[in-house]
């Protein structure tokens, strides 16, 4: 009987050895993915923050004006547009004709005013 329970607490011990050891296995793995992230996070707010920087250069009034003065185009915000005095109606199928279907009007590829 003595040696029946001495048997039975080794096999235990044993089980809650290899159990342990299980689980540090996969708290080390979780670790390494959790440290594996950190790492990606870090690099992606480094790529965001060269990003941000490069569109605030790029998107600068001033240098859209330079390139605007190159092109020999006029740069202008939205608050320069004048309102549109005349909208002409929607168009349905009921008013349009068959050869407007067709034929589509010419595009332009420059502004009259010159302005892009």
């Amino acid at each position: 009987m003595k040696n029946g329970l001495i048997l039975i607490a080794l096999v235990l011990s044993l089980l809650a050895f290899m159990g342990m050891m299980r689980i540090k296995t996969e708290v080390q793995t979780m670790d390494r993915e959790r440290l594996r992230l950190v790492n990606v996070r870090a690099e992606l707010r480094e790529t965001k923050r060269v990003l941000e920087a490069e569109w605030a250069l790029l998107a600068s009034p001033e240098r859209l004006q330079q390139i605007a003065d190159k092109a020999g185009k006029v740069y202008f915000n939205g608050s320069a547009m004048s309102q549109i005095s005349f909208v002409p109606p929607p168009v349905s199928p009921t008013n349009v004709s068959p050869s407007q279907l067709v034929s589509p009007a010419p595009r332009q590829t420059t502004s009259p005013t010159g302005i892009f």
